[in-house]
């Protein structure tokens, strides 16, 4: 069974851990809201929420190989309902994510879309290779249709 909690500045530290075992090189910043699913001491799984140029940037979602298919990044995703509603937010995700993403409202959106900043980033994800694109989510109470947080249930 795992839990999920937002990690103060002081867990900070096992998520840079965390992100460095499964490859992540974004990093982790105490202005981050970060969330984590984790088993006794063992982080299964973390999220950034990351305010950036006045809109939610959804970043960092991860889950330990060893951890997948139990619901740890359905849990995560909607444990940062209640932030990404509070506005406009948008996540960059593997292309091949966009079912799990959409679940929780996020819809694609062509690159020219999104904030300047982050149509930079994406083209530098997709200059190296990587396989996303964007996704934007409305904010200001929007829900899909059915709340993520009942699915997982």
């Amino acid at each position: 069974m795992f839990g999920i909690d937002v990690v103060p500045e002081s867990g900070l530290a096992q998520v840079r851990a965390f992100y460095e075992q499964v490859g992540y090189g974004g990093g982790v910043s105490a202005l981050d809201t970060v969330l984590a699913a984790s088993a006794g001491d063992r982080v299964l799984g973390a999220v950034r929420l990351c305010e950036e140029h006045g809109v939610i940037v959804l970043r960092g979602m991860f889950v330990a190989a060893d951890a997948q298919r139990q619901g740890i990044g359905r849990a995560l995703l909607a444990a940062c309902l209640p932030w990404l509603d509070r506005g406009e937010s948008f996540c960059l995700p593997y292309d091949h994510l966009v079912g799990f993403y959409s679940a929780a409202g996020f819809e694609p959106v062509p690159a020219e879309m999104l904030p300047p900043f982050l149509h930079a980033r994406l083209t530098s994800y997709l200059e190296k290779g990587q396989r996303v694109l964007g996704m934007r989510r409305a904010g200001r109470g929007y829900m899909p249709n059915k709340s993520l947080a009942s699915r997982i249930a």
